[in-house]
């Protein structure tokens, strides 16, 4: 793997705030595996490498999955939370970018995929959606001959289809739908904070002058004091390519550089074939039932 060399005060603050994570092990810890990852030998030679005034190559968004998944494998932490660790403090680079974060993100969902020893699950393909034509959209499960019944998940929701129907669409990659990531409009907290939230409102980002964003619990209530919508309540419409790019500029406008945390709940829907608002409401049985 190649070298990243983070700037001195970068990679302090990036190994602070894995350290700062849930279950994270102590500081030193983190250094050291953070150096690994980076391609270094071990602490000692990063920091040797620093002291040269070393100017490395920026890794690839493949290099910067690999080097969150060897942090994943070598801490134990959640992979989401190194993703949004590394780009908050811009580790890879002083420009961090949504674009970019989702791209690695989704890198990294098509690992955990591969490793699901499902033959189907995840598959780039073309569908045809009620009243939207033919649609990106990724396998759950494909059927036995042509009329198999089968299930795919598009940005929308999920489709019962047989076999046939799902066309390849080897151009494309895993995507995580518009639906996890994409702002759909904000809520005004009683303090003045905004609160960005999904198709299904769910909150996704906490916007607070003054402080950088914070990726919000999808399983909140947000007793908020006014709603608007970006695009009023019919959701974006048009090309997706023309929706992820005003999702994009949502994000930027509110200095948003990563994913938010209703992110993680892509994998288990896929698995579990529920969408997120079948998720919201079976989470919020789980929990009534422990508090219970």
């Amino acid at each position: 793997m190649a070298i990243h060399t983070a700037d001195q005060n970068v990679f302090k603050r990036t190994a602070q705030t894995i350290a700062k994570l849930p279950d994270a092990p102590k500081l030193s810890a983190c250094q050291h595996a953070l150096a690994r990852a980076s391609g270094h030998r071990d602490l000692h030679h990063m920091q040797a490498v620093q002291g040269k005034g070393v100017t490395s190559t920026i890794p690839d968004a493949a290099g910067k999955a690999a080097i969150i998944d060897h942090l994943h494998q070598e801490l134990g932490l959640r992979i989401g939370d190194l993703c949004h660790a590394l780009f908050r403090t811009r580790f890879f680079g002083p420009v961090s970018d949504p674009a970019e974060a989702l791209s690695v993100r989704e890198r990294l969902f098509e690992r955990e995929f591969a490793a699901a020893q499902s033959p189907s699950l995840g598959i780039p393909c073309k569908i045809a959606a009620p009243r939207q034509g033919m649609v990106r959209a990724m396998m759950l499960d494909r059927g036995a001959g042509p009329n198999g019944l089968s299930h795919a998940v598009t940005d929308h929701g999920i489709l019962n289809c047989v076999s046939r129907e799902m066309l390849p669409h080897p151009a494309r990659r895993l995507f995580v739908p518009l639906q996890f990531w994409v702002p759909y409009g904000y809520w005004v907290d009683a303090d003045g904070a905004k609160v960005l939230f999904s198709r299904d409102y769910c909150p996704l980002w906490r916007i607070q002058e003054g402080s950088a964003p914070e990726r919000d619990n999808p399983d909140r209530r947000v007793r908020h004091i006014e709603q608007h919508w970006f695009s009023g309540k019919g959701g974006f419409s048009g090309p997706v390519d023309r929706i992820i790019e005003r999702g994009l500029e949502i994000l930027r406008e509110h200095r948003v550089v990563s994913v938010p945390q209703l992110v993680e709940w892509f994998p288990d829907c896929l698995k579990q074939q529920i969408w997120i608002s079948d998720m919201k409401r079976k989470r919020g049985r789980a929990e009534m039932a422990r508090a219970g």
